[in-house]
């Protein structure tokens, strides 16, 4: 082209040609080197990614909660009054000591003690430790009590008869300090708690003095104390059981030892 001259300006469809080679060595240079197809430069692995990459990106779920929940005090304070009640009846003389052993006692006793041993596996699960600690001290208060009563009564056990009340009295005394011990550490929780325990200990040490000598208003004594926690027990039923259903509890009492630390 002679100089001065102007330089022509490309015709529209060549440029479009030439624009469209170079796209096609992008898009083929970007396939041998990938091993992938492309759609408009974009790896096509990059628009459909694979089941484990999309499961990669997608958010986490959120954790699962755990089996275990609610509050196991309702069911195993209910489950504890029942065979309260009944030992309770029993010791004011409802059942006579010769039947007690054939009677519904030691179903009901069991029944207890297979209950609190379900509250005690709850509690546990749940980290209430003390919680677990009560119940799992009362189910072998009540599954021992139904077999010591079932034992005696069909001599399952062939004791002496003049060493049986030494030996209820062995038992019994057993328990008067697990529950001493379960009563000292309750002083830190609600009120009515330690009201249950301190009336079982009163109760179970009157059925000592009671089993020792023969006496029989000792037993109907043991009775009313009996039916004493079940009637405290039956009532903090009533409270976490309203507060489990979403409503407002009974007041249990502030924990004893608040009154001594003020």
């Amino acid at each position: 082209m002679p100089p001065g001259a102007s330089q022509s300006p490309l015709p529209a469809n060549k440029i479009r040609n030439e624009a469209g080679l170079i796209r096609a060595g992008i898009v083929a240079a970007a396939k041998a080197s990938t091993g992938h197809e492309t759609t408009e430069g974009i790896p096509m692995t990059e628009l459909h990614p694979s089941p484990a990459a999309a499961e990669a990106s997608s958010p986490a779920p959120p954790p699962a909660a755990g089996w275990a929940a609610g509050n196991p005090a309702v069911f195993g304070l209910l489950i504890f009054s029942v065979g309260g009640t009944v030992l309770g009846i029993s010791l004011l003389g409802f059942v006579s000591a010769a039947a007690q052993g054939g009677s519904v006692m030691p179903i009901i006793y069991a029944a207890t003690g297979l209950g609190v041993l379900m509250c005690t596996i709850w509690a546990a699960a749940l980290g209430q430790t003390f919680v677990a600690a009560i119940f799992g001290a009362f189910t072998g208060f009540w599954l021992s009590y139904a077999a010591l009563v079932l034992g005696l009564t069909h001599n399952w056990y062939a004791i002496p008869p003049a060493d049986i009340a030494h030996t209820v009295a062995q038992f019994l005394i057993a328990w008067a300090v697990v529950i001493l011990a379960l009563a000292v550490v309750s002083i830190r929780v609600p009120l009515a708690f330690t009201l249950i325990l301190a009336s079982a200990l009163v109760a179970v040490i009157l059925l000592i003095i009671a089993t020792l000598s023969g006496s029989a208003g000792l037993d109907k004594g043991a009775g009313v104390f009996v039916l004493l926690f079940s009637v405290v027990g039956f009532y903090s039923f009533l409270s976490t059981g309203m507060e489990s259903v979403g409503g407002a509890p009974l007041p249990l009492g502030r924990p004893l030892i608040s009154v001594f630390t003020k």
